[in-house]
């Protein structure tokens, strides 16, 4: 259904140097987006790999919105200030590589060294091996110091020779899917789901229905910490506990008559439902996604300049 090549910086680089003002672009690395414009303000080779790292590392840094200057930090988490006012995290960057971490003054959040490492270990494979179309930066390198309030300085950044592939996103078409919730109230509230959900999957049982996988989540009880939270948590005073039950099959049919079997649960199993979010759920299709390498040989970025 689609095919998506992760671009790297240097297409942007062209736009730019063709005197572009804005660049739409697409599936290109989130880091790119920063490192474009730093290669082409400060002149940056293609095998200055230290330099370009050191670009990476940034656009890693800021890349998820305000991820860096407050949100979703586990760090002192309820004394960031004002995150319905957060500030988005601002590069100022040197021609030598170094960076640092800011925001506008008077927003909410907050820059500190522990909310920045936070965002650097987001989405993080091997900390030695982060591999870009543009190069693989080595976050072990990265030295952070705090420069201030609200103002982290990043330098230090080594980077080696980029590989020869691409990463590319594909999605295709992989059958059917339905998703249905029942909410159960204290008492018993897990019990009552769990015995819910052996019913629900006793009738698909014998309605001789066949899928790919069927998946139960408790959410409030063990949805987030499986066997962790079953071990420890006092599953048996907890107040509402939400059934959560999806099927996948390529047969469609399988998966509507699963859509009905959720609803006379309410009146027909156990007691307490609170409710029934979203009403009955209905069969969707799966884009299912496929992560492969390609070589970079095989794509050829094209770069127009329009004027408007």
């Amino acid at each position: 259904m689609s095919a998506n090549a992760y671009l790297g910086a240097w297409p942007v680089v062209e736009a730019l140097r063709g005197g572009a003002d804005i660049v739409v672009t697409g599936r290109v690395t989130d880091t790119g987006l920063t490192l474009a414009p730093m290669i082409h303000t400060f002149g940056w080779q293609p095998d200055a790999w230290d330099l370009l790292a050191a670009g990476t590392v940034a656009g890693h840094t800021i890349e998820c919105g305000a991820q860096c200057s407050g949100g979703n930090c586990l760090v002192d988490w309820d004394g960031i200030p004002d995150l319905a006012n957060v500030g988005y995290p601002i590069v100022e960057a040197a021609a030598d590589g170094t960076f640092e971490i800011t925001k506008h003054p008077g927003t909410g959040g907050r820059i500190s060294v522990a909310g920045v490492k936070e965002q650097l270990v987001y989405e993080m494979g091997n900390p030695a091996e982060y591999i870009t179309p543009d190069g693989i930066a080595d976050f072990t390198t990265i030295q952070l110091e705090q420069r201030g309030k609200d103002r982290v300085r990043v330098s230090g950044v080594r980077g080696r020779p980029a590989t020869d592939m691409l990463k590319v996103s594909i999605g295709y078409f992989y059958g059917y899917k339905a998703v249905g919730t029942l909410v159960y109230a204290w008492p018993d509230a897990y019990r009552k789901a769990q015995a819910a959900d052996r019913i629900l999957r006793q009738r698909l049982a014998d309605l001789g229905l066949k899928f790919e996988a069927v998946l139960t989540e408790f959410v409030g009880a063990d949805a987030t910490h499986g066997p962790l939270a079953r071990a420890s948590a006092r599953l048996d005073q907890l107040p509402e506990v939400q059934l959560r039950i999806g099927v996948r099959s390529p047969d469609k049919g399988a998966v509507e008559r699963f859509t009905r079997e959720i609803a006379p649960l309410i009146l027909n199993g156990p007691p307490s439902v609170t409710g029934f979010a979203g009403g009955r759920p209905k069969p969707e299709e799966i884009v299912a996604y496929w992560p492969a390498l390609i070589d970079k040989g095989m794509v050829e970025p094209c770069v127009e300049v329009v004027q408007v």
